[in-house]
């Protein structure tokens, strides 16, 4: 698989996936207030507060979590959010399936308590769409389970398109010539600055040197 043949099927799922998730977080904000509006009624009802606070946190926290992978995956595939390309894929590959788990265990919350969504349309508290848009949510959060661990699985068998590293140039530059002002060579026949001073110092007369040696 080329490499960006591997990226354009990355990107095509991320797309089909990115559709799946607005239309769920669309239909979860809307549960999520019919939710608040329908409690409202059980002032008596057993166990309302738990009903209640897990219904509520099985839409807030599936949509936080499924906006911020969006947005997050979305910087990190352009090579915008870490230095390191392959850090970043590793991170949104492992986020991507947490998020799918999280969607199935939502949707399970969801779906145990749909007797009580029934009970908010039997009694006029909700409309069939209010039910239906219910029901949906739910669906949806199986569905997007398993488009996640498709893109799972799809972020694993690309990853090498990804994060190969990019090979180095062959090119050097090449050095420039020695300066005049260099040593000179040995082979050149030329001696190199020699201290004749035997040890008496340059500013010593040569009588003081025993002369010129």
């Amino acid at each position: 698989m080329g490499h960006f043949g591997a990226r354009s099927i990355v990107w095509v799922f991320w797309f089909m996936n990115l559709l799946l998730s607005i239309v769920y977080l669309a239909i979860s904000i809307v549960t999520f207030h019919n939710v608040q509006w329908g409690m409202k009624f059980l002032k008596d009802f057993p166990n309302r507060a738990a009903f209640k606070n897990s219904l509520l946190a099985s839409c807030m926290l599936s949509f936080l979590i499924v906006l911020f992978w969006i947005i997050f995956s979305f910087f990190v595939l352009l090579g915008r959010f870490f230095a390191a390309l392959p850090l970043g894929y590793g991170v949104i590959l492992g986020t991507c399936c947490h998020t799918g788990f999280f969607s199935l265990l939502a949707g399970l919350v969801l779906q145990t308590h749909e007797d009580l969504a029934a009970q908010f349309k039997k009694y006029g508290h909700w409309s069939g769409a209010d039910y239906q848009t219910y029901v949906a949510t739910y669906a949806f959060n199986y569905i997007l389970c398993g488009s996640y661990i498709l893109l799972t699985l799809v972020l694993v068998f690309t990853a090498g398109a990804f994060t190969k590293k990019e090979e180095r140039s062959s090119s050097y530059v090449a050095k420039a010539p020695s300066t005049a002002g260099a040593t000179p060579s040995a082979a050149s026949g030329t001696a190199a600055n020699i201290d004749n001073n035997h040890g008496f110092g340059a500013n010593w007369p040569n009588s003081y040197r025993g002369g010129n040696v």
